[in-house]
């Protein structure tokens, strides 16, 4: 930039034209986090039925914030694990209100197995488990985003 008048006013406008542009940078920016989000919980989540990696995908909440979301009603049993096999198994920090292997329905434990629990599968019949280690598939997507920050930053601003 030369110090003239023209060059000054040039050099003006172009930086009125990135400010200008800044919101719409700042938007995609977070949409593609959120989609590279998705795209890790996806291929992370169990996938016994497929039925919790359905539910998975990004909402919009605001111009420049998107949350990555999973709908599905055992979602968080399979985040963070349950029973006396999933403690200790989550990666992160636990929810407050999060407990294993808590005996809210005594009448559904094996007496001599106390370990043990029993419950009805879709179809009715009676299966028994010990919970399930955490997977984290959430946690996952957080990371991934977290690792991308910078070159999807790079992308999107040109820098």
């Amino acid at each position: 930039m030369r110090l003239f008048e023209s060059s000054v006013a040039q050099a003006a406008a172009k930086v009125r034209s990135y400010a200008e542009s800044l919101e719409g940078k700042c938007s995609r920016l977070c949409e593609e986090l959120a989609a590279i989000g998705v795209e890790a919980a996806v291929a992370t989540v169990r996938k016994d039925t497929g039925a919790l990696a359905g539910t998975i995908r990004y909402e919009q909440e605001g111009p420049s914030e998107f949350l990555v979301v999973c709908d599905g009603e055992y979602a968080a049993f399979v985040e963070f694990g349950t029973g006396v096999v999933g403690q200790g198994t989550y990666p992160g920090s636990l929810p407050a209100s999060w407990g294993y292997d808590e005996r809210r329905t005594p009448a559904a434990h094996d007496p001599d197995d106390p370990t043990r629990w029993f419950y009805r599968d879709a179809d009715g019949n009676v299966r028994s488990t010990r919970g399930q280690t955490a997977n984290a598939f959430m946690a996952t997507a957080a990371e991934e985003m977290r690792q991308s920050v910078l070159s999807v930053a790079r992308e999107v601003f040109g820098t």
